[in-house]
């Protein structure tokens, strides 16, 4: 099974991200109408904290227990401002929205959820965690420019309360991924 964690949004703010996308595709099939872009569906979306992949039902089975106790930070907002894209020059391939606030936050929760992956012996990312909202993936971008996409725009999505972490499953299909929360790890003590 395909696994990450990640910290959900909320109604709100996939309500502001949703009308956000259709928007941003409107733009884009203006501009680049030739582009091949996957749209993130409102349903799907999610701050991804830590990817994990493809592990085996024993393998799942330890992460599962290694992300059963609380984490001991305590739950935090996030606020979601400006729009982006990777790579930040050039032809884009990701488009995003970005974290305004909560940034330490949340890597002070991905480095704790990376401890504890790693004591079961999934390796910690080789790049620096760089937290934001994924609204596109652009397969093709023939033409596309991010900057006039984005112009006039800031990305404003409100605020998450994060008061847990997911753990996902992730089932690929002919219609898209689905997930599947499998675990919440509440933040907090344990008390």
């Amino acid at each position: 099974m395909r696994l990450f964690t990640a910290i959900e949004l909320g109604a709100d703010v996939c309500a502001r991200a949703a009308a956000l996308v259709d928007t941003l595709r409107r733009r884009a099939a203006a501009s680049a109408p030739q582009a091949k872009i996957t749209w993130v569906a409102p349903h799907r979306m999610h701050l991804t904290l830590r990817f994990i992949g493809e592990v085996d039902d024993q393998r799942a089975e330890s992460i599962l227990a290694a992300l059963r106790a609380p984490v001991t930070i305590e739950p935090f907002d996030v606020r979601w401002e400006r729009l982006g894209s990777f790579p930040p020059r050039g032809a884009p391939r990701v488009l995003w929205a970005g974290v305004a606030s909560g940034h330490a936050e949340l890597a002070r929760a991905e480095r704790a959820v990376s401890e504890r992956l790693a004591a079961v012996g999934i390796p910690p990312e080789d790049r620096s965690y760089s937290p934001h909202l994924t609204l596109a993936r652009v397969r093709e971008p023939a033409g596309l420019k991010a900057a006039p996409l984005f112009e006039g725009l800031d990305g404003t999505l409100g605020e998450t309360r994060v008061n847990a972490i997911t753990l996902f499953r992730s089932h690929l299909s002919p219609k898209g991924p689905a997930y599947i929360a499998m675990q919440h790890t509440p933040l907090g003590s344990a008390s």
